[in-house]
């Protein structure tokens, strides 16, 4: 009797064994004709079998019915309708198949064919972060990113993805204000060489503001290497060098960059301004609007170079007016009178380049004016504190008008 037994256990275990194996084989005939539902059945029992779930062909078949689920989900057939209210998280399922075919497939027996899978799921958690990004969804979208990274970096071929997701999760610390987080996300795309200049910029910004000088001038440097002919990476090359206060280096990166740009107008103007903005800063008035007049001379209609013209004149009218005000009570020698003079003149002068940068941006079209908004009230607070020093009374009350529209909507 004790053997009758052990020999019926042994049958009854083959049999359990031979159903998983079945399960197995039904679950890929019934993908093969097209009936998800059943195949999805078949497999879920084998992926919880003693049998057959440390099985690599089980996470195979999984991966493969479940991105078929999705497939049809996504293109909303009237089978993927159905299957939308069994498995709305497809993808996940998918996902997590990939992760135990890659622990239980030793030998990479399915690694050839399991590979495909990895950009198709990878896309999938890229578009549902992208999508929670849109909704100020910051914390989440970083997470579905994560998911998105770590399954296109088990594939061949897929750099460009993950470097747009590295970017996307990157955006989405940014507006979360966790600077770690930027860091953690954009320094690998500068490893990769990414071609994305905000990238650079918002990591030297970061580095600058830790005061980690070091950090600040590699990524300068970096990205002037990878990308030469970039005049965004001259201009942090220079800012870099001036953060280790080297005005001599700074000004020899920017007029080297500017030697290259013979047949780029719109480039040598945006340099020579920026050669402008380091004049001002060391205190050369006169080279710092010959600059200026340079960039003006190349395209007259911009608003960087009349703002910054425009400011230029400014400060050096605040500053005269300040020289002016110390200027002893006694003094009789009509020095006071001079530099009010000198002021006046000054402030003057850059009300016709605050006007010029108003008047570029009231040329845009609606995106641009848009975007612009808080360039146009900087322009408009300027220019009415300018009216009102000059005495200009219809000036200033036109303009104080749309300042005060614009700042109390």
């Amino acid at each position: 009797m004790k053997k009758l037994t052990v020999v019926m256990a042994f049958i009854a275990m083959c049999l359990t064994a031979g159903a998983q194996s079945l399960n197995l084989s039904s679950a890929y005939e019934a993908q093969n004709r097209g009936y998800l539902k059943k195949a999805k059945g078949y497999i879920d029992q084998a992926a919880v079998h003693e049998q057959t779930k440390a099985e690599p062909q089980t996470w195979f078949y999984s991966t493969l019915i479940y991105c078929k689920i999705g497939g049809e989900i996504q293109n909303k057939t009237k089978q993927g309708k159905e299957l939308a209210s069994l498995c709305p998280d497809w993808y996940r399922t998918a996902y997590q198949s990939v992760m135990n075919w890659k622990q239980f497939d030793k030998d990479g027996e399915y690694t050839e064919k399991i590979s495909p899978f990895f950009a198709y799921i990878g896309n999938v958690y890229y578009d549902s972060a992208y999508a929670v990004y849109k909704r100020n969804q910051f914390e989440r979208c970083m997470s579905l990113c994560d998911t998105a990274i770590s399954i296109f970096n088990m594939g061949q071929g897929n750099k460009q993805n993950t470097q747009v997701t590295y970017y996307l999760a990157g955006a989405a610390a940014s507006g979360a204000k966790d600077n770690a987080a930027v860091k953690k996300y954009y320094n690998p795309l500068v490893q990769s060489k990414y071609d994305n200049d905000e990238v650079y910029k918002t990591l030297f910004a970061l580095y600058k503001n830790d005061k980690d000088t070091v950090n600040a001038v590699k990524i300068a440097n970096t990205f002037r290497k990878n990308f030469p002919n970039n005049i965004e990476a001259d201009q942090l090359m220079a800012q870099a060098y001036l953060l280790n206060g080297n005005m001599e280096k700074a000004m020899e990166c920017l007029t080297s960059a500017i030697s290259k740009q013979d047949t780029n107008p719109q480039a040598k103007a945006s340099l020579l301004c920026a050669v402008a903005g380091l004049y001002d800063n060391a205190g050369q008035f006169d080279k710092a609007v010959e600059s200026y007049n340079q960039a003006l001379a190349i395209d007259p209609k911009q608003y960087a170079v009349n703002y910054g013209m425009g400011s230029l004149y400014y400060n050096r009218a605040v500053d005269k007016l300040n020289a002016a005000n110390d200027v002893d009570p006694n003094d009789e020698t009509g020095l006071y009178d001079k530099l009010r003079a000198e002021s006046n003149e000054c402030f003057s002068n850059s009300s016709k380049y605050f006007q010029a940068a108003i008047d570029y941006i009231d040329g845009l079209d609606e995106k641009g004016k848009k975007l612009n908004e808080g360039n146009l009230i900087s322009c408009l607070y300027a220019l009415r504190t300018v009216y009102s020093r000059i005495g200009n009374a219809e000036g200033f009350q036109a303009v104080n008008e749309r300042y005060t529209k614009l700042t109390t909507e």
